[in-house]
C-alpha cells in the first residue's frame, strides 16, 4: 500500500541525494497534448529542505519541462531504488525555471553547485535550475523495479557541451529549445516563439503538400505510360 505524507523527513532526504537518476514528469494545461517524462542524470539535484528541491537543468534537444513549467508549473519527480532495498518516491509539486543571469539562478547556484559546475566548459552544459516546491510525497514498494549496479556518468553530453562555442548552443538553444512539440513555448532568453511558430506551420504545411505532389506525380506517370503504349501499337 502506497504511504503519502505532507513533507520530506531527513530519511527521504537523505536517500533523495543517494540516487543517480531522477524522473520528472509535466504537461500542458488543459486536457490536450502531451505529457512528458524527462530522464536526468549527473550530479544536479538538492535537497534544500523538507518541501523544496532543485535541480540543474542541462542543455538537450527539447523543452517539454521548462515549456510546461512556464505554462502551468506542475511537476512530479519520481525517484527509483534500483540498489539496496526497494523503493519508488514521487514528488508531487510545482516549479519554477531560474535562468543563468536571473537573482533567482545566480543565488542558488553560487550556494549549491558553483563547488562543481563552475568550471567554465562545464558550465556551458548548464540551461537552468529548476526550483520545485514540493506539495506532497508518495511512497509505494518498487518491488517491480530492477537491481541494477551503477557504473559511471556517461560524459557525451558534457563534452558536447566543451567542444562547442558559445554562439553555437545559442543558435541550437534557439532551433531546438523554442516550442514544445504541442507549440508552447519555453520563453528561453534568445529564443523566438514567433517565428519558430512561422516555421514550424511552414513544416507542417509542407508535409500536408507531400501525398497530394505524390498522388499527382504517380497521375502523371501514368499518364505518360499510357500515352507511350498506344503510341507503340
Amino acid at each position: 500500500m502506497g504511504q503519502f505524507r505532507e513533507a520530506l523527513t531527513d530519511a527521504d532526504r537523505e536517500w533523495i541525494q543517494r540516487q543517480k537518476v531522477i524522473f520528472l514528469a509535466t504537461a500542458p494545461r488543459g486536457g490536450g497534448g502531451h505529457v512528458n517524462a524527462s530522464p536526468k542524470g549527473y550530479d544536479t539535484l538538492r535537497v534544500l529542505g523538507d518541501r523544496r528541491i532543485v535541480m540543474l537543468d542541462g542543455r538537450g534537444s527539447g523543452c517539454e519541462t521548462i515549456a510546461h513549467l512556464r505554462e502551468n508549473g506542475r511537476i512530479t519527480i519520481m525517484l527509483c531504488a534500483f540498489e539496496g532495498p526497494p523503493r519508488i518516491m514521487r514528488l508531487f509539486g510545482r516549479g519554477t525555471v531560474h535562468e543563468p543571469g536571473s537573482p533567482g539562478f545566480d543565488e542558488l547556484f553560487k550556494a549549491h553547485f558553483a563547488a562543481d559546475w563552475r568550471d567554465a566548459d562545464r558550465f556551458k552544459l548548464v540551461r537552468s535550475i529548476i526550483d520545485v516546491q514540493v506539495e506532497l510525497v508518495g511512497q509505494s514498494c518498487g518491488f517491480g523495479v530492477p537491481l541494477l549496479e551503477y557504473k559511471e556518468d556517461r560524459p557525451t553530453l558534457v563534452n558536447y557541451a566543451k567542444s562547442k562555442s558559445t554562439a553555437e548552443l545559442a543558435q541550437k538553444r534557439t532551433r531546438d529549445n523554442t516550442l514544445s512539440i504541442d507549440g508552447i513555448p519555453s520563453l528561453l532568453d534568445g529564443t523566438d516563439p514567433g517565428a519558430a511558430l512561422l516555421r514550424r506551420r511552414a513544416a507542417a504545411a509542407a508535409d500536408a503538400m507531400l501525398p497530394w505532389i505524390g498522388g499527382a506525380a504517380l497521375g502523371i506517370a501514368l499518364a505518360l505510360g499510357a500515352t507511350r503504349c498506344l503510341a507503340s501499337k
